[in-house]
């Protein structure tokens, strides 16, 4: 319900506009099987081809009425789908910028990247042609049904038995389905953060002659991926013929039962029998399209709780309740009292019980081995993670009660692990600023 108040409601009489047309469809679709029968029982009553000409021109006109509305109820199920996948996008895209790095710690920039690209198509298919399949599915059981009951009651019940057979068959491919479908987005995930992994280490791989053992690692993601996408087709494969065989069944149970009546006059005309037989191959069509319908809302389901995961993480950044203090002549002071902090990841602290003092204009050494804890609390002082409430004050004031920004914009950190834009040097070196004082930059410079 969140997805829809936030995306799609505003696209709602689109979507309404295009069930109108839907319904024109499925309503043209079956009115042409009458057109059929009213054609056959004419001619077989002996009135002359020039009886069913009328019929043969209805049923023309309702063929390109379905090319019509058919069209139109696409477009005006697609184009909405397109325009809610841009926004998501750069909702998520937007999100990711403000997310702190604690969030980027638990997941894994190939998931991210899957979840904006597969997950985000995933989603589309799910509200432009799988809504589009699951209405048309809707309208074309109620309507063809209706006309099936409408002709005969008796011989459609006797199609309902097979019907039931292949529903049971679908459910039980629709449990295998989902859980496949669930583990083969998370491996997609996976392959994603290897390659990039790779990408980005390629010097490195080669340098150790390393590239044999990281293309087995990959072909062993990959191969899992392959294995859950055969066993998600053979699933596929096996299903549709089953469905298929069903209304075969049923075509053979409507000329069986539906020829003895009309053999027998038992209130059945060959139009109607062949009426019903076209009504069947609709409704079996219909059947057959919802195997396809089942993977895309899966798919998309699963897409959308994982972007929702993004879209809705917390900042885990407390709101802020006091200005930034101004400084003194000499600058600010820098006070640390009982500092303990553990990553995200992470089960033992990476700082314990640290406290010092800086006062203004003094310079601090940190030292110590790999991994003491140097680059975790220039992190911590940076506000990359947040400090316990209390722990850290800069001229007295606790730095989690500050605005974020107005305390990065009196803060200088300078990564052990730099980062270029594609863009000038001097556009990184006045990263935020548009167009900053040449003299400013030449400061910055000397």
């Amino acid at each position: 319900m969140e997805f829809w108040r936030q995306y799609a409601r505003r696209y709602r009489w689109l979507y309404l506009m295009g069930l109108v047309c839907l319904a024109a469809t499925n309503a043209l679709a079956v009115a042409i099987p009458r057109f059929v029968q009213a054609a056959i029982d004419s001619l077989r009553e002996g009135l002359g081809a020039e009886a069913a000409l009328p019929w043969a021109l209805a049923i023309l006109g309702a063929g390109l009425g379905i090319i019509v509305v058919r069209t139109l109820s696409r477009t005006l199920f697609f184009n909405p789908g397109r325009a809610v996948e841009f926004r998501v996008k750069s909702d998520l895209f937007d999100r990711l910028l403000t997310l702190p790095q604690a969030f980027f710690d638990k997941m894994s920039p190939g998931d991210i990247i899957s979840r904006g690209t597969n997950d985000a198509n995933g989603m589309r298919a799910l509200i432009g042609f799988g809504s589009l399949q699951l209405f048309n599915v809707v309208f074309t059981l109620l309507f063809t049904v209706g006309q099936m009951l409408r002709t005969h009651v008796v011989l459609t019940l006797w199609c309902v038995g097979p019907l039931v057979v292949a529903g049971v068959i679908l459910r039980y491919a629709v449990v295998n389905m989902f859980r496949l479908h669930a583990e083969q987005l998370k491996q997609v995930a996976v392959l994603s953060d290897r390659i990039l992994e790779s990408y980005g280490g390629a010097t490195v791989l080669q340098a150790f002659d390393a590239v044999p053992g990281a293309m087995a690692r990959f072909d062993r993601e990959n191969d899992y991926n392959l294995d859950l996408g055969q066993r998600l087709l053979t699933i596929r494969s096996w299903l549709l013929p089953v469905v298929s065989v069903t209304g075969n069944l049923c075509v053979v149970i409507v000329l069986y039962v539906g020829g003895r009546m009309v053999v027998a006059g038992d209130g059945l005309t060959l139009g109607q029998l062949t009426a019903f037989i076209v009504y069947i191959n609709i409704l079996v069509a219909g059947v057959m399209s919802m195997g396809w319908l089942i993977g895309a809302f899966q798919r998309g389901y699963l897409s959308l709780g994982r972007l929702y995961e993004v879209l809705t993480a917390p900042s885990q950044r407390p709101e802020p309740t006091a200005e930034v203090p101004t400084p003194s002549a000499a600058g600010h002071s820098l006070s640390v009292r009982g500092l303990t902090f553990t990553h995200p990841t992470a089960e033992q602290p990476a700082l314990q019980d640290l406290s010092f003092d800086v006062q203004p204009g003094e310079t601090l050494g940190v030292f110590g081995l790999t991994g003491a804890g140097k680059t975790t609390l220039l992190d911590v002082l940076a506000r990359i993670y947040e400090p316990p409430a209390g722990t850290v004050r800069v001229s007295g004031a606790d730095i989690t009660a500050l605005p974020t920004d107005a305390y990065w914009r009196r803060v200088a950190h300078v990564s052990q692990h730099p980062f270029l834009f594609s863009d000038t040097v001097a556009a990184n070196i006045a990263l935020g600023h548009r167009e900053p004082e040449p003299a400013r930059l030449r400061s910055a410079l000397a």
